[in-house]
């Protein structure tokens, strides 16, 4: 049985979360587990509650074989043999984060990553935070559209709209926002590109602002009212095969612009706020080039939230993440310049890069349902054998990027990233 900690996390003053809540502490130690606890002063769940629920405290990483974590951990704190959880953001080959890829290889160290691990039945992330992603991202874009409309004292209700981390609990969000009139004031026409479990949370808070669905067949034809509205669009609707063949979204998953390119110019106009939710890869058709954002500079939004948070991706606009303590910049089509806050100057953009940090109870209440069945079958791994017999079943091992200082061959291609 691997000595297990859970560590606490390094990456700024907002990441509160915890990868396993007190409870389910309590839970694995009742089941004969042995779970360790490093000091932390910010974690949203106090050390004495991890005490009183079994934890062995204070304890410290260096000495622990199986170090439980949220982000990534510091490339310095990772000692020879161990194994970590985190989400790396190594996997597809962030250059940012290859100093840590390469410090698990010569510490002869493994990694697991959350993002891989999926139901294998249905292909579904069975471990993340999308939801609050979803949730976060949305009413702080909205929070910005509020501000930069009451610059130009423009109506709007949404200039009392306050950051997600001011409501601490997703319930205390959801009775505030229902308190708010959008038929009042500016209209609020919003557009959300995705319909995963980000795209969802983004829904769930246009529902409760009380914004009226305008469906995506209403949506494209044009057909739009007056006042306040949401409308949600899939890949289907903002991309086309390029010899205008019939639209095939498994296709376009494995193909991406070998096939397909974008027709996002279509939709410009028709909305003042964009929530942009889909994981997107180079591979993929981007929407809003700089080139695209300069043709058609008088029909973009004026916010723009980048939820997923792809520096230079998808949306050129987004040069870099923000965070919860400036969570907005804009970007001056004209110069292709970001300056920090919010202006008229440009598209306002949100990417704030841990979006559920200001959520973290609830956030961490969910994903440890989930850790609690996956953490006992990692503490039960056994080092000691070659990669395919260490005993983890198929989920997890999917998620093991290295296995004692060697790319598994799932991870292979992050050779060339190394290198």
């Amino acid at each position: 049985m691997l000595k297990t900690i859970i560590r606490k996390e390094h990456k700024n003053k907002w990441e509160k979360r915890a990868p396993l809540t007190p409870k389910a502490v309590k839970t694995l130690t009742e089941q004969g587990l042995s779970i360790e606890l490093e000091p932390c002063d910010i974690r949203i769940f106090p050390d004495q509650d991890y005490q009183a629920a079994g934890a062995i405290y204070p304890s410290s990483p260096d000495q622990a074989e199986f170090v439980l974590g949220i982000k990534e951990p510091p490339v310095g704190s990772i000692k020879h043999g161990q194994v970590h959880l985190a989400f790396s953001h190594t996997i597809k080959g962030q250059e940012y984060n290859m100093p840590l890829l390469q410090k698990f290889l010569d510490e002869d160290a493994t990694l697991l990553d959350y993002e891989p691990i999926v139901d294998p039945a249905t292909g579904q992330r069975t471990i993340a935070f999308g939801r609050y992603a979803g949730i976060a991202g949305a009413v702080d874009s909205f929070a910005v559209l509020g501000e930069k409309l009451a610059q130009k004292e423009l109506a709007t209700p949404l200039s009392e709209l306050k950051m997600t981390h001011t409501y601490g609990t997703v319930e205390n969000l959801k009775q505030s926002l229902e308190q708010f009139d959008l038929s009042q004031g500016e209209p609020i026409r919003a557009l959300v590109v995705g319909t995963g479990k980000v795209g969802k949370g983004s829904i769930e808070v246009c529902e409760w602002l009380g914004l009226p669905k305008v469906s995506a067949k209403d949506f494209l034809a044009g057909n739009l009212p007056e006042g306040s509205f949401y409308a949600v669009l899939s890949s289907r609707h903002i991309n086309r095969r390029k010899d205008g063949g019939e639209f095939s979204m498994k296709e376009f998953v494995a193909k991406g612009s070998e096939l397909y390119e974008s027709t996002f110019d279509q939709v410009l106009g028709k909305f003042n706020i964009l929530l942009q939710t889909p994981y997107w890869e180079e591979m993929y058709p981007k929407h809003l080039t700089k080139e695209r954002m300069q043709q058609f500079k008088d029909k973009l939004p004026l916010v723009i939230g980048d939820i997923s948070c792809d520096i230079n991706g998808s949306l050129e606009c987004t040069t870099k993440a923000s965070d919860s303590d400036n969570p907005a910049f804009t970007y001056n089509v004209d110069t292709g310049d970001s300056q920090d806050g919010i202006s008229w100057q440009g598209v306002t953009v949100m990417s704030i890069d841990n979006l559920p940090c200001e959520l973290p109870i609830d956030a961490s209440n969910d994903f440890s349902k989930a850790l609690t069945t996956y953490a006992p079958q990692i503490m039960q791994m056994d080092l000691s054998k070659p990669f395919a017999e260490c005993g983890l079943p198929k989920d997890l091992a999917d998620a093991v990027i290295v296995y004692k200082g060697q790319l598994t061959p799932n991870y292979e291609y992050l050779k060339e990233y190394l290198s």
